[in-house]
């Protein structure tokens, strides 16, 4: 074997090991490590050199699972898989797994179920490999928000609740004198009842407060914002100054639309796949 079909061998081996790791946690075991390139020794004395392996205990019995890697472009032949059967025997409490990238022939395949060997097809991603699945999603997403120009303006009414008939009765006064003033603007920010910073800026929160998702491109569109414990100083800075609750908002908006179709190419997506080749069943997805 020339350097290069060395080296893409032991890569093949140690992304096998990477994926059977990655099965183990996601199936909720992480106390176990897969280790690349042990050696065991067997029952006859002789040492085994195993590509990939993890071991366990149950019922106080140590068990091992093998795995073979065969970075073939071929089918594997009856020979590797009885080879491989003479390891598991000769080691013993083993259960083994051989992974190659293209199949095996009809006789390793008999033998190895026979003997309870499992095969895996390790390799990126064919096209019959997406039969019966969705390979490519088309995406047309549509994204409505608040519009705010010259042209489509997002105008609010405050609803001023007063908390006694005295309050009622000095800001209508207040309001006939042409005196009453009462704070504007998208940067002002609704209050507590102690005065303090109760929610973001009205520039952020008012747009975040309108329907706009079962509303078509356009407007003008009308919606009352109901409000519980929010407050705000009217004639701010003067002798007049005092909390009035805001029980709340009318606005008046337009509603913009955005469109753009996303496409998402599943082999674009999917980087390898691990496939169980007796039931065909894919065990493992990696991706990009």
């Amino acid at each position: 074997m020339d350097a290069e079909l060395y080296s893409q061998s032991i890569q093949y081996e140690q992304l096998t090991q990477s994926i059977y790791q990655a099965i183990l946690a996601k199936e909720g075991v992480n106390n176990i490590d897969v280790e690349h390139n042990v050696s065991l020794k067997g029952k006859s004395g002789v040492e085994h050199q195993i590509d990939v392996l993890w071991k366990f205990k149950q019922a106080g019995v140590e068990h091992k699972v093998l795995i073979e890697c065969k970075n073939y472009a071929s089918s594997l032949t009856l020979e590797k898989v009885r080879n491989f059967f003479a390891v598991l025997h000769d080691i013993g409490n083993s259960n083994g797994l051989m992974v190659t990238k293209t199949g095996y022939q009809s006789g390793a395949k008999d033998f190895a179920e026979h003997y309870g060997i499992g095969l895996k097809i390790l390799r990126k991603p064919i096209e019959q490999d997406w039969e019966n699945r969705i390979k490519d999603i088309h995406l047309n997403i549509v994204a409505r928000s608040v519009s705010s120009s010259e042209e489509t303006p997002l105008t609010a009414e405050l609803l001023i609740k007063p908390n006694s008939p005295e309050q009622e009765e000095r800001l209508e006064a207040l309001n006939q004198a042409g005196k009453l003033s009462i704070p504007s603007g998208a940067d002002i920010c609704l209050l507590d009842q102690n005065g303090e910073v109760s929610t973001e800026e009205m520039r952020w929160f008012l747009p975040r407060s309108l329907d706009t998702i079962d509303k078509e491109e356009g407007g003008p569109y009308t919606q009352k914002i109901a409000l519980e414990n929010k407050y705000l100083y009217v004639n701010e800075g003067t002798s007049e100054q005092e909390l009035v609750e805001i029980m709340g908002i009318v606005a008046t908006y337009y509603v913009e639309s955005y469109s753009e179709e996303v496409i998402s190419h599943g082999d674009e997506v999917v980087e390898l796949i691990l496939k169980d080749f007796s039931s065909n069943d894919v065990e493992h997805v990696q991706r990009r």
